[in-house]
């Protein structure tokens, strides 16, 4: 039992270890939970500017449809960093956000906000 103490924050790093995820599926990850925050939020989808079809939307604007999409500006670390209020219910993506969380997400990072409001410069 001793030696498992000793070697948990060794067992714990490694357990969560892996190639990060393209820049394309973080992009993606990010329009499905703006879009499904934006279906219980009426404020949220008013800001991003939405069509019909949120997802459609936003993978046209952003570019991020494509596998081969790479974050140039706002930074992949930037919108990672942005991304941490979306992630409250977890990693799936089964719950949205809260709406607080998803007008934090807009608020506090208007360059990212930008990006997905816009599209790509």
């Amino acid at each position: 039992m001793r030696r498992l103490i000793r070697w948990w924050p060794l067992i714990c790093l490694t357990a969560c270890s892996g190639p990060d995820a393209p820049d394309a599926a973080v992009c993606r990850d990010v329009v499905v939970r703006l879009c499904r925050s934006a279906v219980a939020c009426p404020g949220v989808a008013v800001q991003l500017d939405l069509g019909l079809s949120c997802e459609a939307t936003l993978l046209q604007r952003t570019g991020c449809e494509g596998d081969a999409f790479a974050f140039a500006s706002p930074s992949r670390e930037r919108v990672l960093e942005c991304r941490e209020p979306l992630l409250s219910w977890g990693m799936s993506t089964d719950h949205p956000p809260t709406c607080a969380d998803a007008t934090r997400f807009l608020t506090e990072c208007p360059d990212v906000a930008g990006f997905f409001r816009e599209g790509q410069p």
